[in-house]
C-alpha cells in the first residue's frame, strides 16, 4: 500500500511541477505581449509627434514660399501646387454658392389665396399676451334706457 501512495505522490508532484511550468510559460507569454504593445505604444506617438512635425515645417516653408524665400525648386514645384489647390478649392466654393443661389432663385412663390396680415403690428409682450388671454370681468347687462341717460332722437 505503501507504493500507492508513493506513485500518487510523484504523480502529484509530477502534475503540480508541469502546471506550474505551464503558468510560467503562461506570464512569460503574457508579459512579452505586454512588453510588444507597450513598445507598439510608444511607436504609435513617436509616428504621431513626427506626422505632426511634419506638417509644422511644411506650414513654414509654405510661409517662406509665401514671401518669396524659397529657392529650392522641388520644394517651389510643391509650393505652387499648393497654390493651384487652393486656387481649386476657392473656385469650387464659388460654384457651389452659385448652384445654391440658382436653386433660390428658381423656387417660384408659394400662390397665396389670403394675402391678409399675418399679425398686427403691435408686438404682444408676455403680460400683454397674459392680459389678452384673461378672461375679461363681466358688465352688468343692459337694461332699458333710464331716466339719467337722454334719450336719443
Amino acid at each position: 500500500m505503501n507504493d500507492f501512495w508513493e506513485q500518487l505522490r510523484r504523480f502529484l508532484a509530477s502534475l503540480f511541477s508541469s502546471g506550474k511550468q505551464g503558468v510560467e510559460t503562461l506570464a512569460e507569454s503574457i508579459d512579452r505581449q505586454a512588453a510588444i504593445q507597450r513598445l507598439a505604444a510608444q511607436g504609435r506617438g513617436l509616428a504621431r509627434e513626427r506626422n505632426e512635425l511634419l506638417l509644422t515645417i511644411g506650414r513654414k516653408v509654405y510661409s517662406l514660399h509665401q514671401r518669396g524665400k524659397v529657392k529650392n525648386r522641388d520644394v517651389m514645384a510643391d509650393c505652387k501646387r499648393l497654390d493651384l489647390i487652393g486656387e481649386e478649392l476657392h473656385e469650387l466654393k464659388h460654384q457651389i454658392e452659385e448652384i445654391r443661389l440658382a436653386s433660390m432663385a428658381d423656387m417660384e412663390p408659394a400662390e397665396l389665396l389670403d394675402d391678409s396680415v399675418l399679425a398686427d403690428e403691435d408686438i404682444e409682450t408676455p403680460e400683454t399676451e397674459a392680459a389678452a388671454a384673461a378672461p375679461e370681468p363681466e358688465k352688468p347687462a343692459p337694461t332699458s334706457p333710464s331716466a339719467e341717460e337722454p334719450a336719443e332722437g
